[in-house]
Protein backbone atom coordinates (compact mmCIF):
# COMPACT_ATOMS: atom_id res chain seq x y z
CA UNK A 1 0.00 0.00 0.00
CA UNK A 2 1.38 3.39 -0.94
CA UNK A 3 0.13 5.24 2.14
CA UNK A 4 2.16 4.45 5.25
CA UNK A 5 -0.38 3.07 7.69
CA UNK A 6 2.16 2.89 10.51
CA UNK A 7 2.10 6.68 10.88
CA UNK A 8 -0.75 8.52 12.57
CA UNK A 9 -2.35 10.66 9.84
CA UNK A 10 -2.85 14.39 10.27
CA UNK A 11 -6.46 15.59 10.51
CA UNK A 12 -6.33 16.72 6.90
CA UNK A 13 -4.92 13.40 5.72
CA UNK A 14 -7.55 11.53 7.73
CA UNK A 15 -10.33 13.61 6.15
CA UNK A 16 -8.92 12.83 2.71
CA UNK A 17 -8.58 9.11 3.45
CA UNK A 18 -12.13 9.04 4.88
CA UNK A 19 -13.48 10.76 1.78
CA UNK A 20 -11.84 8.24 -0.55
CA UNK A 21 -12.95 5.34 1.67
CA UNK A 22 -16.58 6.54 1.77
CA UNK A 23 -16.59 7.28 -1.95
CA UNK A 24 -15.31 3.81 -2.79
CA UNK A 25 -17.94 2.12 -0.62
CA UNK A 26 -20.65 4.33 -2.10
CA UNK A 27 -19.59 3.60 -5.69
CA UNK A 28 -19.32 -0.13 -4.96
CA UNK A 29 -22.93 0.00 -3.81
CA UNK A 30 -23.89 1.39 -7.21
CA UNK A 31 -21.72 -0.45 -9.73
CA UNK A 32 -19.11 -3.12 -10.23
CA UNK A 33 -15.56 -2.56 -9.07
CA UNK A 34 -14.32 -3.06 -12.64
CA UNK A 35 -16.51 -0.15 -13.82
CA UNK A 36 -15.18 2.31 -11.27
CA UNK A 37 -12.38 4.60 -12.43
CA UNK A 38 -9.93 6.77 -10.54
CA UNK A 39 -11.44 9.79 -12.32
CA UNK A 40 -14.87 8.91 -10.98
CA UNK A 41 -13.51 8.38 -7.45
CA UNK A 42 -11.86 11.80 -7.59
CA UNK A 43 -14.93 13.53 -9.01
CA UNK A 44 -17.31 12.06 -6.43
CA UNK A 45 -14.96 12.71 -3.51
CA UNK A 46 -14.14 16.20 -4.87
CA UNK A 47 -10.36 15.75 -4.90
CA UNK A 48 -7.95 16.13 -7.80
CA UNK A 49 -6.24 13.05 -9.24
CA UNK A 50 -2.92 14.29 -7.87
CA UNK A 51 -4.29 14.05 -4.34
CA UNK A 52 -5.55 10.53 -5.01
CA UNK A 53 -2.09 9.50 -6.25
CA UNK A 54 -0.45 11.04 -3.18
CA UNK A 55 -2.24 8.37 -1.15
CA UNK A 56 -2.83 5.43 -3.50
CA UNK A 57 -1.17 3.80 -6.49
CA UNK A 58 -4.49 2.87 -8.09
CA UNK A 59 -8.05 1.84 -7.27
CA UNK A 60 -6.79 -1.58 -6.12
CA UNK A 61 -4.60 0.14 -3.54
CA UNK A 62 -7.63 2.15 -2.38
CA UNK A 63 -9.74 -0.98 -2.02
CA UNK A 64 -6.93 -2.56 0.05
CA UNK A 65 -7.07 0.51 2.26
CA UNK A 66 -10.85 0.01 2.59
CA UNK A 67 -10.26 -3.57 3.75
CA UNK A 68 -7.65 -2.28 6.21
CA UNK A 69 -10.13 0.24 7.69
CA UNK A 70 -12.85 -2.38 8.07
CA UNK A 71 -10.41 -4.90 9.52
CA UNK A 72 -9.12 -2.34 12.04
CA UNK A 73 -12.49 -2.60 13.76
CA UNK A 74 -11.44 -6.06 14.97
CA UNK A 75 -9.04 -4.28 17.37
CA UNK A 76 -6.37 -6.96 17.38
CA UNK A 77 -4.25 -5.11 19.92
CA UNK A 78 -7.03 -5.25 22.54
CA UNK A 79 -7.27 -9.05 22.59
CA UNK A 80 -3.84 -9.68 24.06
CA UNK A 81 -5.33 -10.00 27.56
CA UNK A 82 -7.70 -12.76 26.48
CA UNK A 83 -6.60 -16.34 27.14
CA UNK A 84 -5.52 -17.91 23.85
CA UNK A 85 -8.25 -20.57 24.09
CA UNK A 86 -10.83 -17.76 23.93
CA UNK A 87 -9.00 -15.62 21.36
CA UNK A 88 -10.43 -17.49 18.38
CA UNK A 89 -14.00 -16.87 19.55
CA UNK A 90 -13.26 -13.22 20.37
CA UNK A 91 -11.92 -12.61 16.85
CA UNK A 92 -14.81 -14.53 15.33
CA UNK A 93 -17.33 -12.47 17.31
CA UNK A 94 -15.70 -9.23 16.25
CA UNK A 95 -15.73 -10.23 12.60
CA UNK A 96 -19.32 -11.42 12.89
CA UNK A 97 -20.32 -8.08 14.46
CA UNK A 98 -18.53 -6.08 11.74
CA UNK A 99 -20.23 -8.07 9.01
CA UNK A 100 -23.60 -7.74 10.74
CA UNK A 101 -23.15 -3.99 11.31
CA UNK A 102 -22.26 -3.47 7.64
CA UNK A 103 -24.82 -5.92 6.22
CA UNK A 104 -26.75 -3.28 4.24
CA UNK A 105 -23.61 -1.95 2.58
CA UNK A 106 -22.45 -5.51 1.94
CA UNK A 107 -25.79 -6.43 0.34
CA UNK A 108 -25.62 -3.42 -2.00
CA UNK A 109 -22.03 -4.23 -2.93
CA UNK A 110 -22.92 -7.86 -3.61
CA UNK A 111 -25.79 -6.80 -5.89
CA UNK A 112 -23.26 -5.16 -8.19
CA UNK A 113 -20.17 -7.30 -7.68
CA UNK A 114 -20.09 -11.01 -8.42
CA UNK A 115 -19.25 -13.30 -5.50
CA UNK A 116 -16.35 -14.80 -7.46
CA UNK A 117 -15.24 -11.47 -8.94
CA UNK A 118 -12.19 -9.32 -8.28
CA UNK A 119 -13.66 -7.32 -5.42
CA UNK A 120 -15.01 -10.13 -3.25
CA UNK A 121 -11.95 -12.27 -3.91
CA UNK A 122 -9.74 -9.37 -2.85
CA UNK A 123 -11.75 -8.90 0.34
CA UNK A 124 -11.70 -12.59 1.27
CA UNK A 125 -7.96 -12.84 0.57
CA UNK A 126 -7.25 -9.78 2.69
CA UNK A 127 -9.23 -11.20 5.60
CA UNK A 128 -7.65 -14.62 5.19
CA UNK A 129 -4.11 -13.23 5.35
CA UNK A 130 -4.95 -11.06 8.33
CA UNK A 131 -6.63 -13.92 10.21
CA UNK A 132 -3.76 -16.33 9.50
CA UNK A 133 -1.33 -13.84 11.04
CA UNK A 134 -3.60 -13.17 14.03
CA UNK A 135 -4.14 -16.84 14.76
CA UNK A 136 -0.48 -17.69 14.32
CA UNK A 137 0.49 -15.03 16.85
CA UNK A 138 -2.33 -15.61 19.35
CA UNK A 139 -3.15 -19.30 19.38
CA UNK A 140 -1.46 -21.37 22.05
CA UNK A 141 -1.56 -24.61 20.13
CA UNK A 142 0.15 -27.53 21.79
CA UNK A 143 -0.23 -30.53 19.48
CA UNK A 144 3.26 -31.30 18.19
CA UNK A 145 1.93 -33.44 15.34
CA UNK A 146 0.39 -30.35 13.68
CA UNK A 147 2.53 -27.23 13.06
CA UNK A 148 1.18 -23.98 14.52
CA UNK A 149 1.14 -22.31 11.09
CA UNK A 150 -0.99 -25.12 9.68
CA UNK A 151 -3.44 -24.81 12.58
CA UNK A 152 -3.57 -21.01 12.15
CA UNK A 153 -4.33 -21.50 8.45
CA UNK A 154 -7.03 -24.04 9.29
CA UNK A 155 -8.64 -21.74 11.88
CA UNK A 156 -8.66 -18.74 9.53
CA UNK A 157 -10.13 -20.79 6.67
CA UNK A 158 -12.84 -22.14 8.97
CA UNK A 159 -13.75 -18.72 10.38
CA UNK A 160 -13.94 -17.24 6.88
CA UNK A 161 -15.92 -20.21 5.58
CA UNK A 162 -18.60 -19.60 8.19
CA UNK A 163 -18.65 -15.83 7.65
CA UNK A 164 -18.85 -16.29 3.86
CA UNK A 165 -21.71 -18.74 4.33
CA UNK A 166 -23.67 -16.36 6.55
CA UNK A 167 -22.95 -12.93 5.09
CA UNK A 168 -21.69 -13.30 1.53
CA UNK A 169 -23.90 -16.22 0.55
CA UNK A 170 -26.63 -14.74 2.77
CA UNK A 171 -27.61 -17.81 4.79
CA UNK A 172 -29.48 -16.46 7.80
CA UNK A 173 -27.73 -17.69 10.95
CA UNK A 174 -27.64 -16.39 14.50
CA UNK A 175 -24.34 -15.75 16.25
CA UNK A 176 -25.12 -18.62 18.61
CA UNK A 177 -25.62 -20.99 15.65
CA UNK A 178 -22.40 -19.69 14.10
CA UNK A 179 -20.55 -20.48 17.34
CA UNK A 180 -21.82 -24.05 17.16
CA UNK A 181 -20.70 -24.34 13.54
CA UNK A 182 -17.26 -23.02 14.47
CA UNK A 183 -16.89 -25.34 17.46
CA UNK A 184 -18.01 -28.36 15.46
CA UNK A 185 -15.79 -27.62 12.46
CA UNK A 186 -12.73 -26.99 14.63
CA UNK A 187 -13.33 -29.92 16.98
Amino acid sequence: MKYDLSKKPTRGAQRTLDAFFNTMLSLLSQKTFDNISVNEICNVSNFPRATFYNYFDDKYDLVDYCWHVLAAEIQVDKVTKVHSDKALMVYFDRLYDIFEKNQNVLNHILKNNDFSGTLVTSFVNYLKNMMQQIFYESLNYSKPEIPTQLMADHCSETVLLILEWIFLKQKSTTKQQAHKYLETLLD
